[in-house]
C-alpha cells in the first residue's frame, strides 16, 4: 500500500511539472503530413526512447487518438499514468513481460486504418538505439505503414538514464518531425530500422539548426 501511494503521489507531481513545462513551450512542427492526412492504412510510429516524451505530447497537442506500449513493470506505472492523462491509449506489456498480449492487441488494432501506434524502438531498457523488431515485424506483416519520429526542444535537460532522456526546459521551443513511410518491399531488418530512425533524428537536427 505504501509503495502504491508513493508511486501515485510521485506520478501526480511529475504530471503537474511536465504539464506546466509543456504548457509554457512553443511548438514548431516541421512535418507531420503523414500523421494528419486521411489514411488508408494504419501507422506504426517509431522513435528512440530518449525523445519519446516529445512524441507522446505531440499527440495530446494535436488532439489525435493514438496508442502506446507501456511495460507492466512497477516503475513504468508512473509514466503510464501520465500518458493516460494525455489521452494516450495504452497496450500494457513489453519485450520481456506480456509480449504475446501486446502483439495480439496490435494485430487487432492494425485492422483499422485509423490506428496510430507509437513505439520506443529501443525501449524500455535498451540497449540505446538498438531497435527491437517485434512490433515492426507485426506492422509490416499486417499492412501498416512504418514511419519514424523525433522531437527535441531548443533548451532541455538530459537525465542520467541509460538512454539520456531529454526533457524540455520551460519556455523553450519544441521541434518535431515525422518521416515519410518506410518504402522497403521486404520486411525491414534491425540495421535498416536503426538507419531509418537515425536519419529522421538527423533531419530534425538540421531543421533546428536552420530555424535558430
Amino acid at each position: 500500500m505504501f509503495l502504491f501511494l508513493k508511486s501515485h503521489l510521485f506520478s501526480l507531481i511529475l504530471k503537474i511539472v511536465l504539464n506546466c513545462i509543456f504548457a509554457s513551450c512553443r511548438w514548431h512542427i516541421i512535418d507531420d503530413q503523414h500523421i494528419l492526412k486521411k489514411k488508408k492504412k494504419p501507422l506504426l510510429v517509431c522513435c528512440w526512447h530518449s525523445r519519446s516524451l516529445f512524441v507522446a505530447r505531440y499527440f495530446k497537442y494535436r488532439k489525435i487518438i493514438s496508442w502506446g506500449i507501456s511495460s507492466t513493470h512497477r516503475d513504468s506505472e508512473i509514466l503510464a499514468r501520465i500518458l493516460r492523462s494525455w489521452q494516450i491509449n495504452l497496450i500494457r506489456g513489453s519485450s520481456t513481460r506480456g509480449w504475446v498480449r501486446v502483439l495480439k492487441k496490435m494485430i487487432l488494432l492494425f485492422k483499422k486504418p485509423s490506428t496510430i501506434i507509437t513505439v520506443t524502438s529501443d525501449g524500455p531498457r535498451g540497449p540505446k538505439k538498438i531497435p527491437k523488431m517485434g512490433s515492426i515485424d507485426v506492422a509490416h506483416k499486417y499492412g501498416a505503414q512504418i514511419i519514424a519520429a523525433s522531437g527535441l526542444s531548443s533548451r532541455y535537460w538530459t537525465l542520467p538514464t541509460w538512454d539520456q532522456t531529454k526533457i524540455p526546459k520551460p519556455f523553450s521551443t519544441i521541434y518535431i518531425v515525422f518521416s515519410s513511410p518506410y518504402r522497403g518491399s521486404s520486411a525491414p531488418t534491425a540495421p535498416e530500422m536503426k538507419t531509418f530512425i537515425d536519419k529522421n533524428q538527423q533531419d530534425l537536427s538540421r531543421a533546428i539548426n536552420q530555424a535558430q
